[in-house]
């Protein structure tokens, strides 16, 4: 029998400016999981290392610019969340509006319609994102307000990469072991939410499995699974979105390839014209389906070409 664990970490204390992450799992994985062994993975959500990276803002701080505020005449959102959009060097590469067809969707997936229609009226639109070295961010920049006090928002980390290296290194200086460590934070994919692989270190984020034989022999297509988004998938289980307060997992089982060199970035934004090039060859074999799940995937190929 083949097994993968996922291990959440629930004595993770709350994440002030300046805390090492890295000696913190390495105690809390002590406590919960007998430590940390040799070829975990640590998954850590994007929040608590904006956290320890004073990654967070009060918007009643916040001045807005004439910029941020011609841009919420335009669409209705917070000028001040607007304005940490601008002076993250986020470009604004879409606006998607959350009447209509997107409002009747999200009251279909909720038990809770009061809140919902609450939310929904604060809210007249999510904006779609890209920083300045290309990452897209789904929602608002990755201003997130989520499990905050009233009136702070964290900012996602500047170079998640590096954060994802930083902890690792410092878990091997404690532990000696060798483990991976990815990033992950929450992003909107067509008809719902996933989390993400924002950053890693210390693993192939993407197998290299394309032509190898099948059970019987075969040369597959496929192979090129993101792992480190499926890794952070599966650690969405047990994070949760509300009040889990499990804000690190540890993977352990997997056999996966180690890498010092390939990381989220480099992997999956570095050639940009090939990126184009094979969304416009979707955007084309995409142009004349019909129904509305067919027009979406029509309409998330064009917003990447964009980006």
């Amino acid at each position: 029998m083949k097994k993968i664990e996922i291990l959440g970490l629930g004595s993770v204390p709350g994440i002030k400016p300046g805390d090492k992450l890295g000696e913190i799992i390495v105690g809390c994985a002590k406590d919960e999981a007998g430590g940390i062994e040799e070829r975990d993975i640590i998954v850590v959500t994007s929040k608590i290392v904006s956290k320890a990276e004073n990654r967070v803002a009060s918007l009643s701080e916040v001045k807005p610019g004439k910029k941020a505020m011609r841009l919420s005449r335009r669409t209705g959102k917070a000028a001040s969340k607007l304005q940490l959009i601008v002076d993250n060097n986020h470009e604004i590469i879409a606006v998607i509006p959350l009447s209509g067809l997107a409002e009747e969707y999200v009251m279909k997936s909720t038990a809770r319609p009061d809140e919902a229609r609450q939310l929904l009226a604060k809210e007249a639109c999510i904006l779609v994102t890209k920083d300045s070295k290309g990452r897209l961010h789904t929602y608002d920049g990755g201003i997130d307000s989520s499990n905050h006090p009233d009136d702070i928002v964290s900012l996602p980390p500047s170079d998640p990469d590096r954060s994802a290296r930083e902890i690792r290194q410092e878990i091997k200086r404690l532990t000696g072991k060798e483990v991976a460590v990815l990033i992950a934070d929450t992003e909107i994919v067509p008809f719902g939410s996933i989390d993400l692989a924002t950053g890693c270190s210390g693993i192939e984020p993407i197998t290299k499995r394309f032509g190898e034989p099948d059970r019987f022999g075969k040369p597959k297509f496929g192979g090129m699974d993101i792992i480190a988004h499926e890794l952070t998938a599966a650690t969405a289980l047990l994070f949760g979105q509300t009040d889990e307060g499990i804000p690190v997992a540890i993977i352990r089982g997997l056999d996966y390839a180690p890498s010092d060199k390939e990381n989220v970035l480099s992997t999956l934004v570095a050639d940009q014209h090939q990126l184009r090039r094979t969304i416009g060859s979707a955007i084309k074999a995409t142009a004349n389906i019909g129904d509305f799940k067919d027009r979406m995937l029509s309409w998330v190929l064009r917003l990447l070409a964009k980006a």
